[in-house]
């Protein structure tokens, strides 16, 4: 699993530029769905959602920084119940005191809500920068969190089968890229020097968006980027993506010369997408499908017609029953996850499970102070919408609604929500919104839930990004050397202390 990857951007999407060969290699050997959609498109909600198998207001999935409550069961622990040994290296940016959620091991990873990614530059420690600080990485190679997730989870699938030969075993092998910071080591930087487009429609006149996009476009702090730093931007997340790959591509290839995938599901997706400056927006949190949509392969035993796409939109809800089928567990009940192991399994003719997915975002559903936060009453702060294999519909609060032909614009450039031979179709899809619960029922839910957090949260500060964990449950952090290492500020005004290090 990577974090922001927007599916348009791989060489087995069909994109001309992106290099991707390990990907492409697996996506040779696996169902690839061209519409696998995330259900909150933002990091902690959506894996929220994948992990409890239910949609975002079932599950507080309300924006990041949110918690798993303990009454839902996730996909780890349900098959730890079932006899697997359950593994999660990487970041997964769970809020509250339980960093473990089902997973029995966490070599490696955000243990203490540092969100994962490794700030840059170092001096910007704990914050970091987006497109604007797009370049070469400081940080040793060895160092990078994506090289260290697929050597912590080369290390667990081998001491496992070594020590416990007979136990199957479920890893989750979680990195950071391409979200950004948007660095990477120096060579894949300068294979997309000059190379990469501009983005669709990055000059759009602000005025021209509709007040849900305007008013993220009005907070994203990317808004005001120079042409120069939309265009390094961009190659720099390219380069992100192809750094990934080769990082993901050891991992495969370290499992498969140790015969670890004879009888292994493999699933590679990522968390949400990346606008990278389509429409002039940066980020996620919107209904565009760079946003919401997520690329989705799934290769394994039982699994059959090795290289098919599938148009059929599919959730990353429904990635928790479907393994269930495709292991021979039983799929628990109460998930909004769909089983698509009939699709996976068979080469005929087999209808999809689901005609549609949902997908939302509460800007004001934000647990800590940041500049996106929205207060409740705001306008166009929020958004739900539907999609099936032609149509998106997109509900705003407090705004007009938008809908869009993903079949003859698949840039969403056209709101037919307005054109009357279309009232029917819209009056069905808000219906299908409806049903899962009208804004005042969100806004009640989102205060239950609210109430709930003091009573689990950890109350912990954050430290470094990621951290290490013993065998006996000790905890220390991975990088506290690489960001103590940085040159101290010393402010104006201070007039005594230490000497700053950037003074000698």
């Amino acid at each position: 699993m990577t974090d922001q990857h927007a599916r348009q951007v791989s060489g087995f999407s069909g994109d001309p530029v992106a290099r991707t060969p390990n990907l492409d290699r697996l996506a040779e050997s696996s169902v690839r769905f061209d519409a696998a959609v995330c259900a909150n498109p933002v990091c902690t909600a959506s894996r929220m959602t994948m992990l409890t198998a239910k949609e975002a207001h079932r599950c507080a999935a309300w924006n990041n920084h949110w918690i798993i409550f303990p009454e839902h069961l996730t996909w780890p622990q349900h098959f730890a119940d079932h006899g697997y040994r359950t593994c999660l290296v990487g970041k997964m940016h769970f809020g509250g005191r339980d960093q473990m959620h089902g997973f029995q091991l966490r070599p490696y990873g955000d243990l203490r809500h540092g969100l994962g990614h490794q700030p840059e530059p170092l001096e910007m420690f704990p914050g970091y920068a987006h497109a604007k600080s797009a370049g070469v990485t400081q940080i040793p190679e060895s160092l990078l969190q994506d090289v260290v997730v697929s050597r912590e989870s080369l290390a667990f699938v081998r001491e496992h089968v070594a020590d416990r030969p007979e136990q199957p075993w479920f890893l989750c092998a979680s990195y950071g890229r391409p979200h950004s910071p948007l660095t990477t080591p120096g060579r894949f930087l300068r294979r997309y020097r000059d190379r990469v487009p501009a983005a669709a429609d990055e000059d759009r006149d602000p005025d021209t968006l509709d007040p849900y996009a305007a008013r993220l476009r009005s907070k994203n702090l990317d808004a005001d980027l120079t042409p120069e730093e939309r265009r390094r931007g961009r190659e720099a997340y390219y380069a992100c993506v192809e750094f990934v790959d080769e990082c993901i591509g050891e991992l495969i290839d370290g499992l498969a010369r140790d015969g670890l995938l004879d009888n292994t599901i493999i699933i590679y997706t990522s968390d949400h997408g990346e606008m990278g400056s389509v429409h002039g927006l940066w980020g996620k949190a919107i209904y565009y499908e760079q946003a919401i949509g997520v690329p989705l392969l799934m290769s394994g035993p039982g699994i059959v017609g090795a290289g098919r796409t599938l148009a059929a939109p599919i959730s990353l809800v429904d990635l928790f029953p479907t393994t269930c089928s495709l292991a021979g567990l039983p799929v628990p009940e109460g998930l909004d996850g769909v089983d698509w192991s009939d699709v996976l399994t068979r080469t005929d003719s087999v209808k999809p499970p689901r005609q549609h997915v949902f997908s939302a975002y509460l800007a004001y559903g934000i647990r800590i102070q940041h500049h996106a936060r929205a207060v409740e009453s705001e306008r166009a702060a929020a958004m739900r919408l539907v999609r099936d294999e032609r149509w998106k519909y997109v509900d705003i609060e407090r705004a007009s609604p938008l809908l869009f032909d993903m079949q003859h614009d698949p840039d969403e450039l056209v709101n037919c929500a307005d054109q009357p031979e279309h009232r029917e179709r819209c009056t069905h899809y808000q219906q299908l919104i409806d049903e899962q619960g009208l804004w005042a029922d969100i806004h009640r839910r989102l205060a239950e839930d609210q109430a709930r957090v003091p009573e689990l949260s950890s109350g912990l500060k954050p430290t470094t990004p990621n951290q290490y964990q013993l065998p006996d449950g000790r905890t220390f952090d991975a990088e506290e050397s690489l960001y103590s290492a940085r040159w101290l500020y010393l402010p104006r005004e201070a007039t005594g202390g230490i000497i700053p290090q950037q003074w000698g």
